[in-house]
């Protein structure tokens, strides 16, 4: 389920944003950290995970009105995420053939660093002082959890963490905006609400950033 869904959030925002231009070293980068938390509802799974990601965005583009950062990896991560809760758990959705519901949940089995790729952009209005933003990050390796079924017990797996933060999901980007005191530095403290796609499955996304312009 993580897999797809991360999948669906990154062709999207392919779908949206532009190829980058490689030519960005004198605009300077988005740098810095992201603390982000959620959780993905399934019909008989469920999951909750958190972290802190440091990454930096390139800058694309920028006027005397807009400005674009943009990140989009294909072969060196911008993303380093240190993974500090991922668990999950669920249900057989019919009985065993002794007529019971058979029930999983695995945790983290320590706190991890992943690598992970980050596709998305950051859009700012000068003009209006405001900005919009929508970051997927994909990992690059799975994780080690510990997990129990409640007919054979304990049990050893891996797992793939993945993140999404933003103001708002890629559907309702521009429209999403917070307000843009300083464009050196983006900060906030911020709770992006299931919309789209998201509906049904994702709950709310608590997050903090702050993202430094570094040239």
């Amino acid at each position: 389920m993580r897999i797809k869904a991360l999948a669906t959030f990154i062709a999207i925002c392919g779908v949206a944003c532009a190829p980058p231009s490689f030519a960005q070293g004198k605009l300077g980068a988005y740098t810095g950290t992201v603390t982000v938390s959620g959780s993905i509802q399934g019909k008989y799974t469920s999951e909750t995970y958190g972290g802190t990601v440091k990454i930096t965005i390139p800058m694309e583009s920028r006027s005397d009105t807009t400005g674009r950062a943009e990140v989009n990896d294909v072969d060196k991560p911008s993303a380093m995420a240190t993974v500090t809760k991922f668990e999950s758990s669920g249900k057989d959705s019919s009985p065993d053939s002794g007529g019971k519901i058979n029930t999983w949940s695995c945790s983290l089995a320590a706190p991890v660093e992943v690598p992970m790729n980050a596709q998305g952009v950051i859009d700012l209005d000068y003009r209006a002082k405001k900005y919009s933003m929508f970051v997927a990050l994909a990992p690059l390796k799975e994780v080690a959890l510990n997990c129990n079924h409640s007919r054979s017990g304990a049990y050893k797996k891996k797992g793939a963490p993945g993140f999404l933060f933003g103001t708002a999901p890629p559907q309702q980007i521009p429209q999403k905006t917070l307000s843009l005191a300083d464009p050196a530095r983006l900060a906030a403290k911020y709770r992006m609400e299931p919309a789209g796609d998201m509906m049904g499955s994702h709950g709310p996304i608590e997050q903090e950033w702050d993202l430094r312009l570094v040239k």
